[in-house]
């Protein structure tokens, strides 16, 4: 992910969430997000999809920073209300939370048929960020990286309310380094007491005559 420009985030989370969440959210966390100058933060890839009962990437979001997901009334026009996550920007791998809301389906899609005039006209609140497009469509936003100007503070408007930090690119790379210092001085620490051990032994007292 670092070479395709992505940043490495350390976000501080709500209390109160399920382990498996936040374990799964960090596993997540680790490997970087893209960043798009539109606000939208995406996941490595294999977070697109569920995996062993992991939830995909979005949903991971929406639990860790949206809370539990509520549970919708019948609607009185008999329209779909299972709770869904639903995108305000469109992009399905989104997982900015500001770009989520949890709705009923109906209102998810609803927003399906948001921009036929370029802005948002769906009627659905809280409005869609974007006009939607489908799967094939091409964007044209580029990606927050590092090499970006005054990436943290581009960073900080697109998720408001939400507290984190940006750790350096070489944040793994200083981490597996004490790693390696931390173990080889615990190795010979070991093997300092095995050699000092062995010495004591083989010093054998003089006999007295």
């Amino acid at each position: 992910m670092l070479e395709k420009g992505a940043l490495l985030f350390k976000f501080e989370q709500p209390t109160g969430r399920s382990a498996d969440h936040v374990n799964w959210f960090r596993q997540m966390e680790a490997l970087g997000f893209l960043v798009t100058t539109s606000g939208c933060i995406f996941p490595y890839d294999n977070f697109s999809s569920s995996s062993k009962g992991r939830p995909k990437g979005h949903k991971l979001s929406a639990h860790i920073f949206l809370g539990k997901p509520p549970v919708f009334g019948r609607d009185v026009n008999g329209w779909p209300v299972a709770t869904q996550v639903s995108h305000r920007c469109h992009r399905k791998s989104c997982i900015n939370p500001s770009h989520l809301v949890y709705e009923p389906q109906w209102k998810n899609l609803k927003r399906n048929y948001c921009g036929e005039n370029l802005k948002c006209d769906c009627g659905v609140t809280p409005p869609c960020l974007s006009t939607y497009h489908n799967d094939v469509w091409v964007y044209s936003d580029q990606y927050v990286t590092y090499d970006t100007t005054d990436f943290k503070k581009v960073v900080s408007s697109f998720i408001p309310g939400q507290r984190f930090a940006i750790l350096s690119r070489l944040h793994y790379n200083s981490v597996d380094t004490k790693k390696k210092l931390r173990n080889a001085r615990i190795k010979k620490s070991s093997t300092d007491k095995k050699n000092a051990a062995m010495l004591k032994s083989s010093v054998r007292p003089e006999n007295k005559s």
